[in-house]
């Protein structure tokens, strides 16, 4: 990823959180004629490991071979920043963004119980935010019919490159316009983009 370093996302503290706000992640693979393949699936890192699972009739899961690197996409908050927020000018649009990138080499999860456990602490941090947490307790058959559909799978990470996108490279007049213009859109991503651009700002002040 081309990552100017002044948009670079390097604290461990902030990449994790990224990887917890925004668990839905692009699993990138590929296979033996050097084609590329994605998967849109929920991650859970644990202390440098990623796991997660994919049904079973998914062949990527066929591309796991050991010591093979894969690599992993999570998204945080993006959008559009229009010139006309700037007071410079000439300016031209851009796009704002917070991005991670995962290598690491994957292991496959075969045995149940070990299945159920990485598929229990998934759906608990999916669930921590409701008031009352559904629960990974299910009849025993349906329970190992559902297990034995998917292939379950970690990841040892062995490199991560995060990117931060948040007009750092604009004037602080410029920046606080594109704030302004991204909280005046009413989408809900727009405005969670704006806060993440005046954490920026305050914190480069």
């Amino acid at each position: 990823m081309y990552t100017p370093k002044h948009f670079a996302l390097d604290e461990p503290a902030q990449q994790q959180a990224l990887m917890a706000d925004y668990p839905f992640a692009q699993l990138i693979t590929i296979d033996g004629d050097g084609l590329p393949h994605a998967t849109h699936l929920p991650m859970l890192y644990r202390d440098g490991w990623l796991e997660g699972h994919m049904a079973k009739g998914n062949p990527q899961w066929q591309h796991f071979q050991e010591g093979r690197v894969v690599l992993c996409i999570f998204s945080g908050p993006h959008g559009y920043v229009s010139p006309s927020w700037y007071r410079a000018a000439p300016s031209v649009p851009t796009w704002n963004y917070v991005a991670l990138h995962v290598q690491g080499r994957t292991r496959l999860i075969k045995n149940a119980a070990d299945k159920k456990a990485m598929m229990t602490r998934l759906v608990d941090a999916m669930e921590a935010g409701f008031a009352e947490p559904w629960r990974m307790e299910l009849p025993a058959e349906f329970e190992t019919g559902m297990l034995s559909g998917i292939v379950a799978f970690t990841i040892e990470i062995t490199h991560m490159e995060g990117k931060a996108k948040l007009s750092q490279n604009r004037k602080p007049e410029d920046a606080k316009g594109a704030i302004a213009g991204l909280c005046a859109t009413g989408r809900p991503e727009d405005a969670r983009l704006a806060d993440l651009m005046e954490g920026q700002l305050k914190a480069g002040e």
